[in-house]
């Protein structure tokens, strides 16, 4: 029998934001596979630690460099499904988790697809979105009655043209690109339509209700929310 593999989302940052089912499988499975970027911060296992002891756990790391090149990227997908795939073929479970959800930007997908197309089972888990995290510590809404809610990677510039179209929205990952982000919600009059949380849940978590003070060097896990009416200030 070979193993299963569970991509895992574990919430955005506030460990208590994990759901049941995460904490079950991540104690019940044979390896831990842990995403790693390019320095020694693993964020999605420092907040499973928050919940569950690691120390007897097995655990594999995944190498998921943050660069834009795309043969350095599929190699690295690559190396991580095929070493995945070492633990199934021995018959061991693989929990692989992933900040918020698999389902929304997470790398993790391309090493599951991977995985899946090798002939291996491999099933997503849900986990609570960092935009949701974000509404609720602005304590608003994202959505009523029939307002749309478009989720845009801050990061592409070709996103800026939803700022245009009815609805409120969020945008993620803007990295690098928060300025430009910031300068196109001020060109559109939208700064007092706008707020955001910098690591939501996450040590040095903070919130800017007024977009000018963001700093361009911002975290890369920032999340702006853009509502139709303005925020009460």
């Amino acid at each position: 029998m070979k193993g299963k593999l569970y991509s895992v989302g574990v919430g955005p940052g506030d460990p208590e934001l994990m759901t049941l089912k995460a904490v079950r499988l991540i104690k019940e499975c044979d390896v831990l596979a842990i995403p790693q970027g390019d320095s020694d911060v693993l964020v999605a296992k420092n907040i499973v630690e928050g919940i569950v002891d690691l120390s007897k756990k097995e655990q594999l790391l995944v190498y998921m460099p943050m660069v834009k090149d795309h043969d350095i990227i599929s190699k690295a997908h690559q190396k991580g499904a095929d070493d995945i795939i070492k633990y199934l073929d021995q018959g061991k479970n693989v929990v692989f988790i992933t900040l918020g959800c698999p389902t929304v930007y997470a790398t993790c997908i391309y090493v599951h697809k991977l995985v899946l197309k090798a002939g291996y089972e491999a099933l997503l888990v849900p986990g609570v979105t960092s935009f949701c995290a974000v509404a609720a510590k602005l304590n608003v809404s994202l959505c009523e009655k029939a307002e749309p809610l478009i989720i845009l990677p801050g990061s592409y510039k070709e996103s800026s043209r939803f700022l245009d179209q009815p609805g409120n929205k969020i945008l993620m990952k803007s990295a690098s690109e928060i300025g430009r982000v910031r300068d196109e919600l001020k060109d559109r009059g939208l700064l007092k339509h706008a707020q955001m949380i910098e690591n939501c849940g996450l040590p040095g978590e903070t919130i800017y209700k007024d977009l000018n003070k963001v700093d361009d060097k911002s975290s890369y896990f920032s999340v702006i929310l853009v509502k139709e009416k303005e925020f009460e200030q």
